[in-house]
């Protein structure tokens, strides 16, 4: 009798042990969801968290306010026009210290920065700023290089930076769009804004701005237009944000085609704006009214 109660005694408290590493696990993962959707979104409410995440508001405020306390995520607050008076709306965004905690990919451009001075060979006649383009050159290749293939595939503007966007995502500077301008009755003024919510190498470009220089003629490169870059972490902005014209190059191909004599294309007659056929990554329409307050 008395072995039989001890197994069951045994049993139950693995079975609690159990249950609180599975909560743990579902904690954890709750904050990695906030915290990804704060880099991706900031700054966003808590309310439009719960949402997402179909939670409770409470719950993620819990979250929100360890990561604050952590300062991982902080406070900004944000005046809406369309609310008229009173105090400004909460909204969160990642801090500097969560941008590291979310990591800084050092030892890669360490390893690079070794071996461009290794076949430099002792050569003194170059300027610091032509040897830190050097190196962002050197660690830019390899993306521009991998994902170059993919991107020329895609024959559409937007959905191409939709692309990029994935692909910078899955290299780690959370990458997502967001889309400008598009109830502009002129075609020139619609644009899409390529976004970067985390840069692994922002304390190195904050110290050489010239690795944001390389990285913005890359991304021109891959998109095959010309760009301008809004905002970057290394200047101090949450997220970087990089214009891409897709009105003024869609205007450029009506004209052409006008002056041929060609059908329009059939890809700018699409249902809305808004579909983003093959890509499978999520725009954010914003307003241009909102995006000196976004960026």
């Amino acid at each position: 009798m008395y072995s039989n109660g001890a197994t069951s005694s045994a049993r139950s408290e693995a079975g609690d042990a159990d249950r609180e590493d599975l909560g743990r696990e579902a904690e954890q993962s709750t904050r990695e969801r906030v915290i990804q959707l704060v880099v991706e979104e900031g700054p966003i409410s808590a309310a439009a968290l719960g949402r997402r995440l179909d939670i409770t508001a409470a719950a993620v405020r819990r979250h929100l306010d360890a990561m604050t306390q952590e300062g991982i995520v902080e406070v900004k607050q944000v005046s809406s026009r369309s609310r008229g008076a009173g105090r400004p709306s909460r909204r969160y965004v990642i801090s500097q210290r969560g941008q590291d905690v979310l990591g800084d990919d050092y030892l890669t451009l360490a390893r690079r920065a070794l071996d461009l001075l290794g076949a430099r060979d002792g050569d003194r006649g170059t300027s610091e700023d032509d040897g830190a383009r050097s190196l962002a050159q050197v660690y830019f290749a390899d993306f521009e290089e991998t994902c170059g293939p993919q991107l020329r595939a895609v024959e559409d503007l937007d959905d191409r930076t939709d692309l990029l966007a994935r692909l910078l995502a899955d290299r780690g500077f959370a990458g997502f769009t967001r889309h400008v301008g598009r109830d502009a009755p002129q075609l020139a003024m619609r644009s899409t804004q390529l976004c970067q919510g985390h840069c692994p190498i922002r304390e190195i470009a904050e110290a050489h701005p010239v690795f944001c220089e390389v990285e913005t003629e890359m991304i021109g490169r891959l998109l095959d237009v010309d760009v301008r870059r809004l905002s970057t972490q290394a200047g101090g902005a949450h997220v970087c944000t990089t214009h891409v014209p897709v009105g003024r190059e869609r205007l450029a191909a009506e004209e052409g085609r006008r002056r041929s004599g060609s059908a329009p294309d059939t890809e700018d007659r699409r249902a809305g704006p808004d579909s983003v056929p093959g890509v499978g990554r999520r725009r954010i329409i914003i307003s241009p009214r909102q995006q000196e307050r976004l960026s």
